[in-house]
């Protein structure tokens, strides 16, 4: 827990309300990286800026194909693709 906060739980009430509390405190750090969402920035704390996929190198590729095909070149989008895939209605 990196406090005395634990240390004063143990001791005034038991292991037993310790590992209630830390459990507590586990499940809130999970929550806090469920809001906070994936490829989030350094200094982003709330939302999901990168979207839902867990991969960032499907990310990076998606955009990287979108900006080829804003940019007119044809040569970006290669069939296979996650995007092309997608976009194909296969």
């Amino acid at each position: 827990m990196g406090s005395s906060a634990g240390t004063y739980v143990f001791l005034k009430y038991g292991w037993r309300a310790a590992a209630a509390f830390n459990m507590a405190l586990n499940t809130f750090d999970l929550a806090i990286l469920l809001v906070r969402g994936p490829h989030c920035s350094r200094y982003t704390w709330f939302g999901y800026e990168g979207g839902i996929e867990p991969r960032k190198s499907v990310i990076e590729e998606r955009e990287r194909l979108q900006s080829g095909a804003e940019n007119g070149d044809q040569e970006c989008v290669k069939k296979g693709s996650p995007v092309s895939r997608a976009d194909s209605g296969d």
